[in-house]
């Protein structure tokens, strides 16, 4: 298939470019400037470079495209979250970019649009399974980025088009996050929020890639995607593990925790969450976890 990845150039992009092309598929990495265009050639893509805040400059992009991925993401690092205006940028990319892209790739004629989300608009659920069916936590005025975002997503799957939504799990590996939590590590500095006991679902990002190819075979709709969930306190371990250092990554102290907001409060999250459904209909599997050595290499 003819696919377009949008958000060619950050680490899912990366990555699903990279899985792509390893499926076999003609890929076109979008960059929104001349310097992305190595980087995507680089993963072995072709490269287009195009506005992603403008529809008809995309629609122009997607022309003549099968599927249209869209990765675009611009998270902050660590606690950089509670600086002034530093999720501008993401729910930018959320809130327009992500509207024009579902727009324009109905303009085009695309036939299938895969969007990235995440499990963090689900609520804290103790224990307890999370499925797909559970209802989001996202009344919140920070979440209206993701809301549109699904929403232009849900819109595009009109009658001979399908639309399915990917709620990534928490991405660790070589992603810029996980590099400044193994720092924190080594340096003894605290970097885990929430409780020991609560539950955390990661992704590795090169499963994350595969997951990309894997949902070209997903009908409309939308999924979990993540490892085997593991408590905090486990992952705390395996930070440590991975860092080389034997005391296990600390968290915040409670009285910091109560002032993150609402951004980063997600991260407090007890989210055990079950990936069954896309497991079941498309085949993946994730194949790196938090205790496969030498993870934050790869």
């Amino acid at each position: 298939m003819r696919i377009a990845v949008t958000g060619a150039t950050g680490v899912l992009g990366q990555e699903a470019v990279e899985a792509l092309i390893a499926a076999g598929h003609d890929v076109t990495g979008i960059t929104r400037r001349d310097s992305g265009v190595p980087i995507i050639e680089g993963r072995g893509g072709n490269a287009v470079v195009a506005d992603v805040f403008d529809a008809s400059d995309l629609a122009r992009a997607f022309r003549g495209y099968d599927v249209v991925i869209n990765a675009l993401a611009h998270v902050p690092v660590g606690m950089a979250g509670l600086r002034p205006l530093a999720w501008r940028e993401d729910d930018k990319l959320h809130l327009e970019a992500s509207v024009a892209i579902a727009k324009a790739a109905a303009a085009a004629g695309v036939r299938k649009l895969v969007q990235e989300s995440t499990i963090y608009l689900y609520p804290d659920n103790g224990s307890d399974w999370i499925g797909e069916d559970q209802p989001l936590s996202v009344r919140n005025q920070a979440f209206r980025p993701r809301v549109a975002e699904m929403r232009a997503a849900v819109d595009f799957a009109a009658p001979g088009r399908s639309a399915v939504v990917l709620r990534l799990g928490q991405l660790f590996g070589r992603d810029p996050n996980t590099t400044h939590a193994l720092k924190a590590t080594r340096g003894g500095d605290p970097i885990l929020l929430g409780k020991p006991e609560n539950y955390v679902t990661l992704l590795h990002h090169t499963d994350a890639g595969r997951a990309f190819v894997a949902a070209l075979r997903a009908d409309s709709g939308f999924y979990n995607v993540g490892g085997e969930p593991i408590t905090k306190a486990r992952w705390a371990k395996d930070l440590a593990m991975e860092a080389g250092v034997e005391a296990p990554a600390k968290f915040y102290p409670e009285i910091t925790q109560a002032i993150v907001g609402t951004r980063l409060d997600t991260q407090r999250r007890s989210l055990r969450v079950s990936s069954v459904r896309f497991m079941s209909e498309t085949g993946w599997r994730p194949t790196v976890g938090p205790s496969t050595p030498g993870w934050s290499r790869r």
